[in-house]
């Protein structure tokens, strides 16, 4: 074998292993695009974990960190496109705890009805939630918060 040849067949490697990362990088980005997402906190709903303006990283793909679980903070759409963040205090099945009480809550009969959880703001006074609106389909959830600041107050 000449040293042409061995010289060629070092650049074909390198530019295998450059193709090969390329590629890699490349998946990995399109992953990302679809399954990860920036949202933007509107209202005094989460404070203080999280304050009008902050950012905070959202997965579609929840299931890679886990089923959703008491304490998370997930993202949820209205019928009418509204997106609310809120934290899960009870799953499907589980009774509601008492201090989230309400005269719907009450009718529901204490209890989060299968296929859906209970969410609650942190800020209480100032915020719109299942207090409200009863609990909500998980048909609703559109991603569960995996990055920003704050933890379970």
């Amino acid at each position: 074998m000449s040293a042409a040849e061995t010289l060629e067949q070092r650049r074909n490697a390198r530019m295998t292993r450059s193709l090969i990362l390329l590629t890699l990088f490349g998946l990995l980005a399109l992953f990302f695009a679809l399954n990860f997402r920036v949202v933007v906190v509107s209202g005094p709903s989460m404070e203080p974990t999280y304050k009008n303006g902050d950012r905070l990283l959202m997965t579609t793909a929840y299931w890679l960190f886990g089923e959703i679980q008491k304490g998370d903070v997930v993202v949820i759409v209205r019928p009418n496109g509204d997106l609310l963040i809120k934290r899960v205090v009870a799953l499907a099945g589980e009774r509601v705890p008492e201090k989230y009480w309400t005269p719907l809550v009450y009718m529901m009969g204490g209890r989060v009805p299968e296929g859906h959880i209970f969410v609650v703001g942190d800020n209480m006074e100032r915020s719109e939630d299942s207090r409200q609106l009863g609990a909500i389909p998980l048909s609703y959830v559109q991603g569960k918060i995996v990055g920003g600041r704050g933890e379970l107050p």
